[in-house]
Formats: structure tokens, C-alpha cells, sequence
């Protein structure tokens, strides 16, 4: 564990904290070795046995939450067993839903129920996100792995993490399209045939979603005007261990934004025009305190504000009639809409350096606005006020390269998968 990894866990869970976090991660351990190796030497897998994990303290979440939504509503759980690993299952009993379990997986003191490697070891499928955590590190024969993953954009590899000649723990994982092989493949050290260029899950919230526009904004923040811009910068200072873009910091912690000032008058000219700029934080940006209140056109979304109001993440990206990124993998999801998008890339040339892209010429792959200050944002929303579109061709030949669209993406793994 790093440094600074150490302070983060000591910040927030205290020193009994830590205690119980070592003695916990002792268990955990100790539980794989006998639990899993048991199961997987005497066990066998069982047919029908789903199991679904997301990143550690997220629980249901993403895609592989957007894919459990379709089974559920599909019918899938009458003849299929879904295990959700979550930080608590005390948190989800009032959730009954016929052949779904919760089962207790990285807690906050990073403890495991020994439940977890059992279904682990057992499950026909293993559905993840960002990692396994080792949970089905011991698995039984014949068991599927899927990595549904959460994204795929321009950033490389952290630090310390390239070029590793670890063996693949999936044996299948999503991508959105062709381009994407090429990358992943070298990322994770396997073969291209792994990567199913089917895109994600969470894309049917975003091209189909529950709500219309006006029920949306009106719901999460009681607007209605005329247009809403969506912000999505990725994370630069963070707590995460080994990220060198962490050295990268703004004055107000949005790229392209020199001082509340600017911030100020981006908001005058939004209210003059009746467009509302909505601001989603990455979870990992650390050192970003703003007061909304002093807007009346900006507005700031939380994971929080999302799970009270019952809205999608990728709901509200999908209503949205503009989107502001940089190199997240969101930008890459948007060109599925078709329509404008906008690049911050105050710091591109830093960020390469600290950072580095996946691409030799990652701006061949961004067809919007390239946003560098405040004017350019100004420009953005000018042009999306008066209709200007001047990317429409460039963003139809990157989508080609991309993505693999399909109108139902839940129903293409589903099928694929033979479920």
C-alpha cells in the first residue's frame, strides 16, 4: 500500500480504523486461500449462477448494474441465480427480488464475507467492472469471465501499470469498437479475439432514457429552459496512488477556467441565453469546493443528487443537447448521439507528458470544439445557440472507426452469451 494510499485510509477510517482495515484484510486473505481453493478443488460450477461485481464502495452501479436492469426486466431471474457483491448487505434487505442475493464484498475495512468466494469460485458467469478483486481468483471449472469495464477513452495506462506481462483474468471484455482492439489488446496483455467490440450496457440509459428531457432537468435541479450543457472533466489532483496527472491543478479545478471570475461571466452570457450548464465532478477529483449558489445557470450534479432524485447518470448525458469533456472515455461514449461536442484541453500538452494518450495523435479522434479558455467555451454554447454545427462529418467517421452501434446493447451481450 502507498503513502499515500495509507494517509487516505487513515483519514477517513481513523486508527481503530486502520486496525480493523489490517485484521480485515488478514481474513480476507485467509478466506481465499481455504474457502477458494476448496471450492474450486471439490466444487463445481453451477449452471445459471450469475454473479456481479463493480469497483470497490460503488455496489450497483454502471454497466454492470444497466445489465442486471435488462435481465430483471427481461425475466432472466426465473431461471437464473443473480449474486450482487456489494460493501454491505445489510444495505440492500429491503430489496426482494426473486433469485437475487447480496453478499457482503470489500467493505469499507476491505473485509469479505467468506460467502463471496464461494459464489465466487461457483458462478457460471462473472461479471465485472473495474477488477475482480480476487474473488473467483480460485474458480471452478468452465466459469465465464466478462469484464463489462467503464470506458474507453484516450487516457493510457497509470504509471507503473504498462506493459505488464500479466495474464488476462477475463475471457471476455467489452469495447466500443474497432479502434479500441488495437488499444486494449496491448493494455491487457491479450488477444484481440477476447475483446467483443459490442460497447456497453449503460449506453441503452443513455440512447433510451426513462424520462423525457423536461422531466429530467426538472426533477434534478426545477429547470426549464431552453438548452443544457453537460461538463464532464476527467480527474487530474487525486487521492488515487501512482497517477501522475494528480501534479495537474487549476485555480478553480476545471480545466480551461483561469478564476471564479470567468466563471462568473460564463454564467451571465448562459443566463442570457437561457442555457443551463450542468457540472459533474469525476469521484476521484479531490481539492474542488464550489458554491453553486452563487449561479443561476450552473449547477453542480452528485452521485448523490442522481441516487435521491432516481436518475441515470447516463439518463441525464443522454438529454443533454452538448457535451464538454476531455479524455474520458465519456466523449467517446457521446458520439453515439450526435451532436456537439466540445474538448478542454487547457493542459494537453502536460497531460500527455505526465499522462500520455493511447493514441500517437489523439486529436484525429475528437471531432468537436477544441476548447482551451473561457471564450472558447463562450463560442460553444454561441454555436449551440444558432444551431453551428461544424464537426457533423467528423464526428460520423470517428463514430465508424469507434464504435459497433446497435439500438439494444443489454440484448447483444444477452444474446451473444447465450443467457
Amino acid at each position: 500500500m502507498t503513502k499515500d494510499a495509507v494517509k487516505k485510509y487513515t483519514d477517513e477510517l481513523g486508527f481503530a480504523g486502520m486496525i480493523l482495515h489490517y485484521i480485515s484484510r488478514f481474513m480476507t486473505k485467509t478466506e481465499n486461500q481455504v474457502i477458494g481453493k476448496l471450492t474450486m478443488r471439490f466444487g463445481r460450477v453451477k449452471k445459471n449462477r450469475l454473479v456481479f461485481k463493480n469497483r470497490e464502495m460503488m455496489d450497483c452501479t454502471d454497466n454492470p448494474e444497466a445489465f442486471y436492469e435488462y435481465l430483471i426486466n427481461s425475466g432472466y431471474n426465473r431461471e437464473y441465480e443473480i449474486i450482487w457483491m456489494v460493501s454491505e448487505k445489510k444495505k440492500f434487505r429491503n430489496r426482494k427480488i426473486r433469485n437475487v442475493k447480496f453478499v457482503t464484498a470489500e467493505n469499507k475495512y476491505g473485509w469479505s464475507s467468506p460467502m463471496a468466494f464461494y459464489y465466487g469460485a461457483t458462478a457460471d458467469f462473472f461479471f465485472y467492472s473495474h477488477n475482480s478483486a480476487g474473488l473467483n481468483r480460485y474458480r471452478c471449472k468452465g466459469q465465464k469471465v466478462v469484464n463489462l469495464w467503464h470506458g474507453c477513452g484516450y487516457k493510457d495506462a497509470e504509471q507503473g501499470k504498462k506493459k505488464q506481462n500479466i495474464k488476462p483474468d477475463f475471457d471476455y471484455a467489452l469495447v466500443p469498437g474497432p479502434v479500441f482492439v488495437k488499444t486494449k489488446s496491448r493494455l491487457w496483455n491479450c488477444e484481440p479475439e477476447r475483446l467483443l467490440m459490442m460497447g456497453y450496457p449503460r449506453y441503452d440509459w443513455m440512447l433510451h432514457p426513462s424520462m423525457s428531457k423536461t422531466e429530467i432537468l426538472e426533477k434534478l435541479f426545477g429547470w426549464n429552459g431552453k438548452k443544457a450543457v453537460l461538463w464532464m472533466p476527467t480527474f487530474r489532483k487525486s487521492n488515487l496512488g501512482g497517477c501522475a496527472e494528480s501534479e495537474i491543478e487549476f485555480p478553480c479545478q476545471l480545466p480551461a477556467i483561469q478564476n471564479i471570475r470567468e466563471l462568473h461571466e460564463i454564467d451571465n452570457y448562459l443566463r442570457e441565453y437561457e442555457i443551463l450548464l450542468i457540472i459533474k465532478k469525476h469521484p476521484l477529483q479531490t481539492g474542488w469546493e464550489q458554491n453553486e449558489q452563487e449561479f443561476t445557470n450552473i449547477r453542480y450534479v452528485t452521485e448523490t443528487l442522481l441516487d435521491e432524485k432516481q436518475v441515470k447518470l447516463y439518463e441525464l448525458i443522454g438529454i443533454s443537447d452538448g457535451l464538454l469533456s476531455d479524455y474520458s472515455s465519456v466523449a467517446v461514449d457521446y458520439l453515439l448521439l450526435d451532436r456537439p461536442l466540445g474538448y478542454v484541453l487547457a493542459d494537453y500538452d502536460m497531460y500527455k507528458e505526465k499522462r500520455g494518450f493511447v493514441f500517437e495523435n489523439p486529436l484525429e479522434y475528437m471531432p468537436g470544439e477544441k476548447i482551451y479558455n473561457a471564450c472558447d467555451i463562450r463560442r460553444f454554447m454561441e454555436y449551440l445557440t444558432d444551431g453551428t454545427d461544424n464537426y457533423m462529418q467528423e464526428r460520423a467517421q470517428s463514430l465508424k472507426k469507434m464504435h459497433n452501434k446497435t439500438e439494444n446493447y443489454c440484448k447483444r451481450l444477452a444474446d451473444y452469451l447465450q443467457l
